[in-house]
């Protein structure tokens, strides 16, 4: 039986030991709003809309024992990345640069009027950005 959705979008979590930087850097230096925070037991979740879409930032009270794996988008298999169509790359790559978080790929034009840039987050989390043109 297939899934019955009943809302049409996803939620994306990262777990961090970093909160601060991470929230600096999808706040600020990316400009997604914030949303409201949702204090769990253990743990907070600080949010940010992102189209229609939630990215959800958590920070556990005990540090998590493990890390995820970071590096290239070949490196290693399970989810890599996420992606983020804008019409601005060029501005925001300039923002990521200042930030002093990595470009890792691009800008690179992979067809007439598309564009795309492979980012890190302060985790080393691969955040694509194709840049369309405004519908």
């Amino acid at each position: 039986m297939p899934a019955q959705l009943v809302k049409p979008t996803i939620d994306i979590g990262i777990v961090t030991t970093n909160s601060d930087a991470m929230v600096d850097f999808y706040g600020n230096v990316l400009g997604f709003p914030a949303l409201s925070d949702v204090p769990m037991d253990g743990f907070i979740v600080r949010r940010f809309q992102v189209g229609d879409c939630v990215l959800k930032i958590a920070q556990f009270t005990d540090e998590p024992a493990g890390r995820a794996v970071s590096g290239a988008l070949g490196d290693s298999t399970g989810l890599r990345y996420w992606t983020v169509s804008v019409s601005n790359l060029d501005e925001l790559l300039t923002a990521v640069e200042a930030a002093g978080q990595k470009i890792v790929e691009g800008p690179t034009e992979v067809r007439p009027g598309v564009s795309i840039a492979l980012v890190t987050d302060p985790d080393g989390n691969l955040v694509e950005f194709v840049n369309r043109p405004a519908a």
